[in-house]
């Protein structure tokens, strides 16, 4: 068999473009596919000029001090910046308490603590067995649905623990934007490949990969003119979404990586509603209590949720709806989602409906749960199920490697930074098998 190059790389997010970087620079002859007409994955920065910030849809914040992030900021150079303000518990527009992550804090240590003294179980059934108030609990489990896209009935707590201890390592607890957008990480990564243009095909949907050891052979549709064809390599890098790796509609394998697939299936997806909204001017700001807030966190149905640009000052919100809160959200038209952000914004904050409805300027929004290339936000760990990380992450018969933060096995999966590494593990691996 003849082949088009040594290694093809299925996806060009954080994980493919970072395995594409290392291969290239090894001189080993790699081309990455991308079925979306544009490089990043689930990184999705949108520009509106009459926006004073770029807008993102998807990744936004660089969570603490991860070396795989920061040696790009710094090489760059890009413009980061820590996102301040404190987080508040607001009810009927209410504050309740000054710091909304004491209750929080509190519960979850206790978390980390039967995680390392028991068995794995779920959040749920932790909490169920816990001595903090309900209320604590309510907010505890808001938090956890929330920031980790889960169902806290699912979700395990030696995940959590694990996450949280990673965290603790870089500083986790801090959070920073990029002034010029996310984009400019999946960006960087693909300008330190030489000759870009003939290493990345952009609209090339893979829709089967037919291996036997050393020999891979991928059909590709072209998504704008529907035409095929097949590029042979040694080796494939797979570096699609979990959600897409488990849809039945996703790709063909033949044979079938019994193994992985059945790991990748013992995980979980989760689901994200996130809409940013901009306005003339920031209204909350003429709030006393919210005007130096960073995050407004409630127990709205959906769209819980609400961040500010802070540090930065700008008249932008961006409500979020995570986990069960998703639900509600899942399969509706853009126009309802928007509708429903704005309905609980008005809620939470009580200010006037018809202001907020004059001062509204623009709503941007992107469902993941429906977009064919992504089938959902991030992957989280089930309980009982951390192993399937490893088993997933596991090179098939030097042939076939799965890489993609769903493939992270120390603490930072769901995160842009831990997809970067396993690009690069994925790489190394291949690029060892060649020595």
């Amino acid at each position: 068999m003849s082949f088009d190059c040594e290694v093809l790389i299925v996806g060009a997010g954080a994980a493919g473009l970072s395995a594409l970087r290392e291969l290239d620079r090894a001189g080993c002859p790699a081309l990455c596919l991308e079925a979306r007409q544009r490089i990043g994955g689930r990184i999705f920065t949108v520009d509106d000029p009459l926006s004073p910030l770029p807008v993102e849809l998807g990744a936004e914040f660089i969570h603490g001090r991860p070396p795989e992030i920061w040696d790009i900021v710094n090489a760059a150079p890009l413009t980061a910046y820590d996102c301040g303000g404190r987080a508040i518990r607001l009810q009927g527009g209410r504050v309740q308490d000054e710091d909304a992550w004491a209750a929080i804090e509190s519960v979850m240590a206790d978390m980390r603590l039967a995680a390392r003294q028991g068995s794995d179980r779920s959040f749920s059934e932790f909490l169920a067995n816990s001595v903090h108030t309900d209320e604590a609990k309510r907010w505890a489990a808001g938090y956890v649905e929330g920031f980790n896209a889960t169902r806290q009935e699912i979700v395990g707590i030696a995940s959590l623990a694990q996450d949280a201890d990673a965290s603790d390592e870089i500083e986790g607890d801090r959070a920073f934007r990029l002034v010029s957008g996310y984009r400019s990480v999946p960006l960087h990564l693909l300008a330190g490949v030489a000759e870009p243009a003939r290493k990345l095909r952009l609209n090339s949907v893979v829709e089967s990969i037919v291996w036997q050891p050393a020999e891979v052979s991928v059909h590709v549709r072209h998504a704008l003119t529907g035409s095929h064809k097949v590029i042979r390599s040694r080796s494939v890098i797979v570096t699609v979404p979990l959600g897409v790796l488990q849809a039945e509609a996703g790709i063909h394998f033949e044979p079938e990586p019994g193994d992985a697939l059945r790991a990748a299936r013992r995980l979980a997806v989760g689901q994200v509603m996130r809409v940013v909204l901009r306005f003339q001017e920031a209204f909350w700001e003429g709030n006393e209590s919210l005007a130096s807030v960073g995050f407004l966190l409630s127990q709205e149905p959906v769209f819980p949720t609400w961040w500010t640009p802070l540090s930065v000052r700008a008249p932008l919100l961006t409500g979020w709806s995570a986990g069960s809160h998703a639900d509600p959200l899942l399969g509706q038209p853009q126009a309802q989602v928007i509708c429903q952000a704005v309905d609980a914004l008005t809620r939470i904050t009580q200010a006037d409906p018809t202001r907020i409805a004059d001062l509204l300027e623009a709503a941007y929004f992107h469902d993941w749960h429906a977009d064919p290339f992504s089938r959902g936000a991030y992957s989280y760990t089930p309980a009982h199920a951390l192993a399937a990380r490893a088993a997933l992450a596991e090179p098939v018969r030097e042939t076939l490697y799965f890489a993609g933060e769903a493939t992270e096995l120390f603490g930072h999966s769901a995160t842009v930074h831990g997809a970067i590494a396993t690009g690069k593990r994925a790489a190394q691996q291949i690029l060892a098998r060649r020595r």
